[in-house]
């Protein structure tokens, strides 16, 4: 998600605490289907900081190029084609003070068609002010992220959204600039699932990861059907903590460091995750209602080496997938693959490292617990995120500075 001067001071700053312990030995990993990476839009030199590609069947002849500075462009989905316009900018309002903040999360609302509405989620610079954290303290902070639902409206060369138009949806106060989460998607059940991070600085400092009387560290899922500005967002009541004393009841499931990012499996709905490790480990998640996926108790499969004084918590979920800071430093989470252009990839979640260019895909084993995980093909760019088509291909949003690219995954020729 960042630039590359960025990127070396990270891992400089990082290469002590993960030297604090040798790595885990990790079986050497199959090699899976062949593919390589073609440009998707190869007309276009390129965008900063592109991490997500949108569609929608009201614009079939479109893709929506969001970016984090701010910006979401609309470009011909025949690559080839220069035309680009812009649909969204809230560069001057999105705060970018640190390198994981941004414009991180974009949705259609499911009745866009009919109601021309979408979300946005976004970090915000406000004053300086407290907010209770997980333990009980207090933090101060001059950041917290906005889930927001704007209008659109006709403009020039097609629909625009209006900036003028916003329901701020949700504002969650955050203590620290990075570990801000921010996918926001509709599931197949209608609601809006958000996903947010510990709060951010390392170690979870405020247990947040844990504790349900904060949003932070968590997977939300709300109902934003008929919201005004009186109220917002519904809470479900089916959610897994409703009415459970001192938990938010828009919390789907909990113990998560950073998100980057989630996805919904077209084909079974199943909720899949990639969770960005502390010192040690980078994990893959299957959601599920009620989950806790044990951070900062454990980090992946190991309980935290800096955590020692607390115990396990019972019931922790153990990744579908991991590996180690020897791999990789930064999981980027993809999909479940569900096209036909790859057909050894079927059913399969793809999932890449941002640091490394890594990438991998793994297979869970529901009965046996005996997962696969196979290698792919580097990637072209810094691996910021995935998107997927509307028929299934899978596509990969790349950093490079002020170049990032959007790059489809096809198979290799023979």
């Amino acid at each position: 998600m960042h630039r590359h001067s960025l990127l070396l001071s990270f891992v400089a700053l990082l290469a002590p605490l993960c030297a604090q312990d040798e790595e885990p030995e990790l079986p050497a990993l199959p090699a899976g289907p062949a593919l390589v990476y073609e440009d998707a839009f190869p007309a276009h030199a390129g965008w900063d900081r592109p991490l997500y590609v949108a569609f929608h069947s009201t614009d079939k002849e479109h893709a929506y190029i969001v970016t984090q500075p701010g910006r979401v462009f609309v470009v011909p989905r025949d690559g080839l084609k220069k035309e680009q316009r812009v649909f969204l900018d809230l560069h001057d309002r999105v705060f970018l003070d640190n390198w994981e903040e941004g414009l991180l999360g974009f949705a259609f609302d499911p009745a866009y068609a009919d109601n021309g509405f979408v979300y946005v989620y976004w970090s915000e610079k406000i004053e300086v002010q407290s907010g209770e954290m997980g333990n009980g303290k207090q933090a101060k902070s001059n950041r917290q992220s906005v889930v927001s639902r704007f209008a659109t409206k006709a403009g020039e060369g097609g629909r625009v959204v209006d900036i003028a138009d916003e329901l701020r949806v949700m504002v969650v106060f955050q203590p620290y600039g990075n570990h801000n989460g921010g996918t926001i998607e509709f599931g197949p059940d209608g609601m809006l699932y958000v996903v947010l991070g510990d709060g951010g600085a390392a170690n979870d400092p405020f247990g947040n990861g844990q504790a349900k009387n904060t949003l932070l560290g968590k997977v939300l899922r709300i109902d934003v059907r008929g919201a005004v500005a009186a109220k917002p967002y519904a809470i479900p009541a089916d959610n897994p903590f409703v009415g459970e004393e001192g938990a938010r009841g828009e919390i789907w499931c909990y113990g998560m460091r950073n998100p980057w990012r989630i996805t919904f499996d077209r084909a079974t709905g199943d909720l899949w995750c990639g969770d960005v490790g502390q010192n040690r480990l980078e994990e893959v998640d299957r959601l599920v209602k009620g989950g806790n996926y044990g951070w900062n108790a454990m980090e992946a499969s190991e309980v935290f080496k800096l955590r020692k004084d607390r115990s396990v918590p019972p019931g922790v979920i153990a990744p579908i997938a991991e590996y180690a800071h020897s791999e990789g430093l930064s999981i980027t989470g993809g999909y479940v693959y569900r096209g036909t252009a790859i057909a050894a990839l079927q059913g399969w979640f793809v999932y890449g490292d941002f640091m490394t260019l890594k990438m991998w895909a793994c297979k869970e084993d529901r009965t046996g617990g005996q997962h696969a995980v196979v290698t792919l093909a580097r990637a072209p760019q810094q691996v910021s995120s995935f998107a997927e088509e509307p028929e299934g291909e899978l596509l990969l949003t790349g950093f490079d500075g002020k170049s990032g690219k959007v790059w489809r995954l096809v198979p290799a020729k023979k």
